[in-house]
């Protein structure tokens, strides 16, 4: 036998750090998709719930009474002033508070404004979701309620 090295079988150290690195950035690649597919899954169902919450209040709107009468009934024309409402903070079940928070994280502002003698209400909620992201996304919807006279 001679004396020296003999050749041994596996790896050097710096083989298996190159490999563990590259694992690493592997993994760190999955995580940061990960997340971005949660932050999208979020923000779809935050997107449909604000969808939900603005057609509950224009529901609620177009639902007032506007009949010719006698005696005339018009439940728009006391708040057809053609400016946004005070924002009402509005948790998921539709309850409301006056102050945001975790549970109250969706902005709701309605407006109506009385477009003249003859011509309808022009009737908008607009629902802002997203308000701790520093991107704030809006969901509005408007429709035309026509006066019975």
């Amino acid at each position: 036998m001679k004396a020296g090295r003999r050749a041994q079988a596996g790896f050097t150290l710096i083989e298996v750090m190159i490999a563990m690195l590259l694992g690493m950035v592997g993994l760190i690649g999955t995580l940061a998709i990960q997340q971005s597919i949660f932050n999208a899954t979020g923000n779809g169902a935050d997107s449909a719930i604000a969808g939900r919450l603005a057609t509950r209040a224009l529901e609620e709107l177009t639902a007032r009474v506007v009949d010719p009468g006698p005696p005339v009934i018009d439940q728009l024309a006391g708040i057809a002033n053609a400016s946004w409402s005070a924002p009402v903070y509005v948790a998921a079940d539709g309850t409301s508070s006056a102050t945001s928070g975790p549970l109250y994280r969706f902005q709701q502002q309605t407006r109506v404004v009385n477009l003249g003698v003859g011509l309808p209400y022009n009737v908008s909620v607009m629902v802002t979701f997203a308000l701790d992201t520093g991107r704030p996304k809006v969901v509005r919807l408007d429709q035309q309620r026509w006066k019975t006279w």
